[in-house]
């Protein structure tokens, strides 16, 4: 029953500030939006405000809102198909938009209950390791690993697993000069993760420090979500790695289960990875309505409804697919434990 209340919780959440993004944005530009939904399916619950129908649907794995002249044509002056084009693709884009900063407002509730947050500081040396051989002392503010920028101590932690045990370039900050090293991380069998060996020193919380480990939590999060789309889309990880509901409603029952701390930093993750996923050129998805919007702007007239709308029916076929084999993925890790 956790598990179940806590999906439910975690998916209404990131639907919800996706389909606010898109609607408010249509509100700001002047579309007139018929209706402001919350999961698909039969309607639960509805009441309406203005021209707007708010409702709460039976089934939380999406939601939407119906602008007028988004899918037909109109001759509304209000209409979402008669707006100027960077109001449009601003409604489009808002949604994905609204993803990261949910993510980036989560990550402050995350660090604002803590007591202290880790830096990328020295804070003591593990003797006999890399760190302490190479002349680095305790103070010293890491800001670079050969060209990787170092902005948290989750970047020291990424860096490293990456890298594994080749030669490294540290760069330091020592009473505001910078000073490089060169040495070899170790693998430490204990917890077969990389080190150079040292404990990062933490800062009392503040209003500062908050803000800034949030934003940089979400760009850390975003630049790792990129790197492995990159990876899958290479070959340098498998397909047999992705993950579809099953597996993500696992995930976040085994996170409930461990604490709010660790459900919040999960429901951080996946509405990020929703952002960047609803940004990604796909038919049926966000950033392929903005790929075609930008293309209208550089025909200087819009493509066909009945071609995009193909294009978007083709697009979420593929999805459907998708979702079927991450599903069988999920399952089969599942009985394969």
């Amino acid at each position: 029953m956790t598990t179940l209340i806590s999906a439910v919780v975690v998916f209404a959440l990131l639907i919800f500030f996706h389909e606010l993004g898109h609607f408010t944005i249509a509100k700001l530009v002047g579309i007139k939006v018929h209706e402001f939904a919350i999961g698909m399916g039969p309607r639960l619950a509805k009441f309406t405000k203005g021209e707007t129908v708010y409702s709460l649907r039976a089934f939380p794995i999406g939601g939407f809102v119906m602008m007028e002249g988004e899918v037909e044509s109109s001759k509304d002056e209000r209409a979402f198909s008669n707006k100027p084009l960077w109001a449009r693709i601003a409604v489009v884009a808002a949604g994905a938009i609204m993803n990261f900063i949910l993510g980036f407002l989560i990550f402050i509730i995350i660090l604002s209950m803590e007591p202290a947050i880790p830096q990328p500081v020295v804070g003591e040396l593990v003797p006999g390791k890399p760190a302490e051989k190479a002349g680095i002392l305790p103070g010293d503010r890491i800001i670079q690993l050969n060209d990787y920028k170092v902005n948290i101590q989750n970047d020291v932690r990424y860096f490293l697993d990456k890298n594994k045990d080749n030669m490294i370039k540290v760069i330091v900050l020592r009473q505001g000069q910078r000073i490089s090293f060169q040495l070899k991380p170790e693998l430490d069998p204990k917890y077969q993760t990389y080190i150079i060996g040292y404990n990062a020193k933490s800062v009392k919380t503040n209003f500062y420090n908050v803000i800034s480990n949030a934003y940089y939590q979400t760009a850390f999060l975003t630049k790792v979500i990129v790197t492995s789309l990159g990876d899958l889309v290479t070959g340098k990880a498998g397909l047999n790695q992705i993950s579809g509901p099953v597996g993500i409603v696992q995930g976040i029952g085994s996170a409930a289960k461990a604490g709010i701390g660790n459900l919040a930093f999960l429901a951080a993750l996946i509405s990020i990875n929703l952002g960047i996923f609803n940004l990604l050129p796909i038919p049926a998805l966000d950033g392929s309505k903005i790929m075609f919007l930008l293309i209208e702007g550089i025909r200087r007239k819009p493509i066909s409804p009945e071609r995009e709308g193909m294009v978007h029916l083709i697009g979420f076929a593929m999805l459907i697919i998708l979702l079927i084999f991450a599903t069988f993925n999920d399952i089969a890790r599942i009985v394969g434990r």
